[in-house]
């Protein structure tokens, strides 16, 4: 494997236990479209027999990942900034516009040191670093940027146990 497909894998694979530990799934589609993986929220309700049913709740939230690692990002005091490509930018932008369900970007980001993104002992698997979750602005136009455009993402939008819960309430109140 390459660098680059370890780091997807790693940021796959993140996302996928954080989704599942808040009660979520996430499906990853058969074509690669600018969508890496659809959220969906699953819930529990006693059918008219009294057995317990499980379903999905109808909405999701599509998931774009980016994985980088440390240096290839700008840390400032309240934002990371990160060089994302115009077309992930601009497929963020078109699905604000078009009033379907909502995009995400997650931007995934690993220590520059390659023998610190993942270690495990006797009572512990880490992955390191962080991650962050962003959305552009209300009212933000397509870029005419030949290749990349740089977003602020806000420090507060880091990814923690509770982002998927807060993430569909956020979209679906």
């Amino acid at each position: 494997m390459t660098i680059e497909q370890i780091k997807e894998q790693l940021s796959n694979r993140f996302i996928g236990i954080i989704a599942s530990f808040a009660g979520f799934s996430i499906d990853k589609g058969d074509l690669d479209l600018g969508v890496d993986f659809t959220l969906k929220k699953s819930y529990s309700y006693i059918n008219s027999l009294g057995k317990v049913r499980h379903t999905y709740d109808g909405t999701y939230i599509d998931l774009q990942l980016k994985s980088t690692t440390e240096n290839s990002v700008i840390v400032g005091s309240t934002s990371i900034k990160y060089d994302l490509e115009v077309k992930a930018y601009n497929d963020l932008i078109e699905r604000q516009l078009s009033g379907n369900a909502p995009l995400v970007l997650i931007l995934f980001v690993l220590p520059y040191d390659q023998t610190l993104w993942v270690d495990i002992d006797n009572n512990e698997i880490r992955l390191r670093k962080n991650a962050f979750w962003y959305t552009p602005a209300v009212g933000a136009t397509p870029s005419l940027n030949s290749s990349t455009i740089r977003i602020e993402i806000p420090n507060d939008n880091i990814l923690g146990l509770d982002f998927f819960n807060n993430l569909h309430k956020k979209f679906y109140p």
